[in-house]
């Protein structure tokens, strides 16, 4: 009888120290999930985990509960790339993949006029466009978080901006009428066609037959 007693109380014993191991491994996520290039909350971004999903608030905030100790678990938004946390994670920035902007014309009215065929430019480089007859463009991938982009197009004045936001939503850009347009592209410099090369002296040309060898014609004997 006691021996069975022993048994019971050992059982017990196990039991609890597993549901306490349990309670003290049983964590909740909590986070937020932030646009690298801007810092504004992403609001919709799910925070996955095995088929478990938890959606961010308005202010990019989202809560995993019962989760391992240390267990990790994606991040995903439409317009970022992918991105991860873990337990302790507080806050994770999604990387933007494009840049996407709506160019208006300025003071046209409400609604405004779409800019046709906009482009962004970085430096002496198109990174986007031409854009559509309805003021949209995309530069991809998404030029360096906070480098200078001029925005152009034909007959209107150019607008230079810094590379941020624009990710899920497109950025609206306005242009004022004028005639500073889109600034020519470089043209890139000829090279040299190798069939034009005049081919090395003393080696017959490609293709060429080799020109024949003289001969000695035979000396007459008196």
């Amino acid at each position: 009888m006691r021996h069975r007693n022993y048994v019971y109380v050992l059982v017990l014993l196990v039991a609890g120290v597993t549901l306490i191991g349990g309670a003290f491994n049983d964590v909740s996520a909590r986070g937020r999930v932030l646009d690298e290039s801007s810092g504004d909350p992403i609001a919709g971004a799910q925070a996955i985990y095995g088929i478990r999903v938890a959606l961010t608030d308005a202010n990019g905030n989202y809560v995993l509960d019962h989760l391992p100790r240390g267990a990790r678990y994606a991040i995903q938004s439409r317009g970022y790339d992918p991105g991860s946390g873990d337990t302790s994670t507080t806050e994770v920035k999604l990387h933007p993949f494009a840049l996407s902007l709506q160019v208006n014309e300025k003071d046209s009215g409400d609604p405004a006029s779409p800019v046709p065929k906009p482009e962004i430019r970085q430096g002496d480089t198109r990174v986007g466009g031409p854009g559509t007859d309805t003021g949209s463009v995309v530069a991809a991938p998404y030029p360096d978080i906070g480098s200078q982009l001029l925005v152009c197009a034909p007959d209107h004045d150019t607008a230079t901006i810094d590379a941020r936001g624009g990710a899920a939503t497109p950025r609206v850009v306005v242009l004022a009428k004028g005639t500073q347009g889109c600034p020519p592209l470089p043209t890139p410099s000829p090279t040299s066609s190798p069939s034009g090369s005049p081919a090395p002296s003393g080696n017959p040309a490609p293709g060429a037959s080799p020109s024949p060898t003289p001969t000695a014609s035979p000396s007459k004997s008196p």
